[in-house]
C-alpha cells in the first residue's frame, strides 16, 4: 500500500478526525492553546518571545521545588546532561506547565524534549561566545522556530552574576552571527530575573553569557524543547518506558511516542492524523 493509500485509508478509518491544511503563523496562539496562555497569563511573553526572541517566565513551580532543583544540580557539579536519567526532579521541571505552554506557542504541538542539562559556574567563570542555539542548521533558519531554551535561574539571574546576555530581535535574521558580529556583540543586554525564574529564547537568537564577577555559584538547568520532525539531543529510548510509567502521557509525548515518528516498526499511520495536525499548530 503507496503512503497516499495509506493516508486515505487512515482518515476514513477516523472520521471524527480532520485533517488541516493551514499553518499558524509563528507569532498566532492557537485556539486550543489561547486558554492555557490566557490562564497563565503569558500572553506578553508569548508577544515577546516572538518579536524580540527572547522572554522571561517567573514563578515556573514553588521555592522548595527550585531548591530541590538547585540542591541535585549541585550534587552533579560542575555540571551534567541527559539529566532524566538521573533523578525524576529534571522530568517535574520539564513537565512545568508554563514552560509547556510556551514551549508549544514557540516549537508547535507535539514538540519533544531535545535536552535535560546543568550547569554550576563559579566566581571567575569566562563568557561564552556569540551563537544561535541552531546551530546545525544552515541559513536562512525557518520562518517557524525550530527549537526553544529554557535557562532554569536556581539563583537571581544579574549580570555581575554572569547571566544570559541576548541581542534583542537577532532573531529576526535568520542566520548565524558572522565573527565580527561575534565580537561586537552590538546591542547586547543581560536577562536578569529572580529566583524560580526561566530565561527562555528561540533557537534564532544570538545569546551568550557575562562573565561571571560575583561570588559564589550561577546555577542553572538548561531545557531544550524542539518541533516533533527535529532530531533530539539526547536518546532517552533506553528509559522511556520507566519515565512514561511515572510520568504519563505529556512524558510520552516529549520522548515522540505520541506521534508516527521514530517509531521501531517504521511510520505509525494509526497516530498520521495526529502527527500531520500537530506540524501545522
Amino acid at each position: 500500500m503507496s503512503e497516499a493509500e495509506n493516508v486515505e485509508e487512515t482518515t476514513a478509518q477516523a472520521p471524527s478526525f480532520q485533517m488541516l491544511h493551514d499553518t499558524l503563523a509563528p507569532e498566532t496562539i492557537s485556539d486550543e492553546l489561547r486558554p492555557t496562555i490566557e490562564e497563565f497569563g503569558l500572553e506578553e511573553n508569548c508577544r515577546q518571545l516572538a518579536t524580540e526572541g527572547w522572554t522571561v517566565v517567573e514563578d515556573v513551580a514553588s521555592p522548595e521545588f527550585n531548591e530541590r532543583l538547585r540542591d541535585k544540580i549541585l550534587e552533579l557539579r560542575p555540571g551534567g546532561n541527559m539529566l532524566l536519567a538521573k533523578d525524576p526532579v529534571f522530568s517535574e521541571a520539564v513537565l512545568s506547565p508554563k514552560l509547556l505552554a510556551m514551549a508549544e506557542f514557540s516549537v508547535g504541538r507535539g514538540f519533544l524534549i531535545s535536552q535535560v542539562a546543568a550547569s554550576v559556574r563559579p566566581q571567575g567563570s569566562p563568557s561564552i561566545g556569540l551563537h544561535a542555539d541552531a546551530n546545525w542548521l544552515p541559513a536562512p533558519f525557518p520562518a517557524h522556530n525550530m527549537l526553544l531554551t529554557g535557562c532554569w535561574a536556581c539563583d537571581e539571574y544579574t549580570k555581575e552574576g554572569g547571566s544570559t546576555l541576548v541581542i534583542p530581535e537577532s532573531n529576526v535574521l535568520h542566520r548565524h552571527p558572522d565573527p565580527d558580529e561575534v565580537a561586537a556583540k552590538e546591542g547586547a543586554i543581560a536577562i536578569e530575573c529572580p529566583p524560580c525564574s526561566v530565561a527562555m529564547w528561540d533557537g534564532n537568537l544570538w545569546h551568550a553569557n557575562w562573565p561571571r564577577k560575583t561570588e559564589g555559584d550561577r546555577v542553572v538547568a538548561h531545557i531544550t524543547y524542539t518541533r516533533l520532525m527535529m532530531r533530539q539531543i539526547e536518546d532517552y529510548g533506553a528509559i522511556a518506558d520507566e519515565l512514561i510509567e511515572r510520568h504519563g502521557d505529556r512524558m510520552a509525548q516529549l520522548l515522540g511516542r505520541g506521534d508516527s515518528l521514530d517509531s521501531p516498526t517504521g511510520f505509525r499511520y494509526d497516530k498520521l492524523l495526529d502527527t500531520f495536525n500537530n506540524a501545522k499548530r
